[in-house]
């Protein structure tokens, strides 16, 4: 039987139809600087954002720490030990995550550098 139910049934005899194939669901992303595929950097990976299900929203992680929405960097919290202020602060929808992280990444500093800071020294350093 389709999707559609059968003819002449109610609205609550109408069936659905199952997937077919197995389903997938999206735990978690990185999140790159500009430019991050076109250098060969060992240390590049320090600039990169984790954006990730944590089972009372999505964070915004680097390390243990995530991102609240002032900008700021927090200590991750276990699930259950996320007070509603916490996760209002620091959680965020799917789309408000990856948005955000995409927004922040040009803009991280590790030892005082953003990505591209970090490219020119190099670069400058090996010229």
């Amino acid at each position: 039987m389709s999707g559609r139910g059968r003819k002449g049934a109610a609205p609550h005899e109408m069936t659905t139809q199952e997937p077919v194939g197995p389903t997938y669901r999206v735990a978690s992303y990185t999140v790159y600087p500009s430019g991050f595929h076109d250098r060969d950097l060992a240390a590049k990976e320090q600039w990169c954002l984790s954006v990730v299900d944590a089972g009372n929203g999505w964070a915004i992680r680097r390390g243990d720490m995530c991102l609240n929405i002032a900008l700021q960097w927090e200590d991750e919290r276990l699930p259950v030990l996320c007070d509603a202020e916490f996760v209002r602060r620091c959680r965020y929808n799917e789309h408000a995550a990856l948005l955000r992280a995409r927004r922040v990444v040009d803009r991280l500093e590790v030892a005082g550098m953003t990505f591209d800071e970090f490219v020119n020294k190099v670069w400058a350093e090996h010229t």
